[in-house]
């Protein structure tokens, strides 16, 4: 059966509360002197405070204004308001100021440690009662101390989450502006404190595209060690920067992967933030030499096809010049022979290799290349002419059907009948 506590017992918790308030009043009166002991322990035991150099230029201020409104809320319970106030404030301030959350939080507890040492011993000291009772408030000012860190913790988190969310767009939006054309100096060296790169340094650009239907970009930047690579959207591509400093092109090359349904191209590498708007041309333009998926290619591998698919309207003119004679053929002759020296050629020029890839016979080989000749007008024992009829059947892979196959169909549609 449970039995009252007697009126004016250790136990009664009204005895309990008037203790707890005549306590908290009498630590009210002492002022800054209470406010420096507690100072004093706080920076006793968290490190961080006692530098002069890390701690903040407030924290006196602070300490002083958590005592005071803590107390106070002990003696009137309705200005709870205030330490919720506060706490709130002082959560959002110290992560302006980038103080660590965990210094924080551990002067924090320290300070509602001391408060509550510092009740114990102004009862004691000056007979305001029996210490004991002051044990039925501890749960309840434990709870309260615990409630305000929480709240302390929650705004911190809530300023930083936002710097970070708005830092990330600044720097979403002036890796875009570095990538998509040369910048002012004055801008490139704000860009380079801003995303914390050397202004001078050696860099590579990569473009990653994904094919429908199954292909996928990267969400997030690769590690790799060595290499610190940042990621931009770009449409449906994903751009990765690369700073490099002294490692090679290949330590970042070798670190992409392309599985299926993704292709990456690769700029050479480039001088300075200054050429990042370039090396994103040049990535891009290796992009578009990938044959299949699956593949990586740098730029610097393929520079051949890079300089017919940057000026398409020349390339255009060399396969109009060199093989529009055989867009005259049948389409299916026509791609038998397209076929053949391209093969020819990969094989090195061995009719032997070509034949055994195509499965016929050495003369079938011979035979094509030399329908090719009379048909272009070319001699492929000729450096010069070879050169030229490998850039032009590059060119008509690299391009799709050309203006040359489209001119030869439509003199074909105006032919009259025979």
């Amino acid at each position: 059966m449970h039995r009252s506590s007697a009126p004016g017992s250790a136990t009664d918790p009204s005895s309990s509360l008037e203790l707890f308030d005549r306590a908290c009043r009498r630590l009210l009166g002492y002022g800054t002197v209470f406010t420096d002991a507690v100072l004093e322990k706080i920076r006793a035991e968290v490190p961080y405070y006692a530098d002069p150099m890390l701690a903040p230029p407030d924290v006196r201020e602070t300490v002083g204004t958590g005592i005071r409104h803590g107390l106070e809320t002990g003696v009137d319970p309705s200005r709870i308001v205030d330490v919720e106030r506060f706490t709130r404030e002082l959560g959002m301030r110290r992560a302006e100021q980038g103080r660590p959350l965990d210094e924080v939080l551990h002067a924090f507890r320290v300070a509602g440690s001391e408060v509550w040492s510092g009740m114990i011993d102004v009862v004691e000291r000056e007979g305001l009662g029996d210490a004991r009772r002051l044990v039925h408030v501890a749960e309840l000012v434990w709870k309260s101390n615990d409630r305000d860190a929480v709240l302390v913790a929650d705004a911190y988190r809530q300023v930083i989450e936002g710097v970070a969310g708005r830092h990330a767009e600044r720097v979403r939006l002036i890796l875009a502006a570095l990538l998509e054309t040369r910048q002012e100096p004055e801008f490139t060296r704000s860009a380079a404190d801003i995303l914390d790169l050397p202004l001078d340094d050696l860099y590579a650009v990569a473009v990653a595209e994904a094919t429908p239907p199954y292909g996928r970009v990267p969400r997030s930047a690769p590690e790799l060690r060595g290499i610190r690579v940042l990621r931009h959207a770009w449409g449906q591509r994903a751009v990765f920067v690369a700073h490099l400093g002294d490692l090679p092109l290949e330590a970042f090359a070798s670190g992409l992967v392309a599985g299926p349904g993704l292709r990456i191209g690769i700029s050479p590498v480039v001088p300075g933030l200054e050429s990042l708007a370039r090396a994103r041309d040049m990535a891009g333009l290796a992009l578009r030499t990938c044959r299949r998926d699956g593949e990586v290619v740098r730029l610097d591998s393929r520079l051949p096809d890079g300089l017919l698919l940057s000026r398409p309207e020349l390339s255009n003119e060399l396969v109009r010049q060199v093989l529009r004679p055989l867009y005259d053929l049948e389409p299916a002759d026509r791609d038998l022979l397209f076929d053949t020296i391209g093969v020819w050629i990969e094989c090195g020029g061995s009719t032997v290799q070509a034949a055994r890839h195509m499965f016929c016979h050495r003369n079938t080989v011979l035979n094509r290349l030399r329908r090719i000749e009379q048909i272009t007008g070319l001699a492929l024992s000729r450096p010069r002419d070879l050169v030229q009829l490998t850039l032009a059947l590059d060119a008509h892979r690299l391009l799709g059907p050309s203006a040359a196959a489209r001119s030869a169909d439509d003199a074909q549609r105006r032919r009259p009948p025979a």
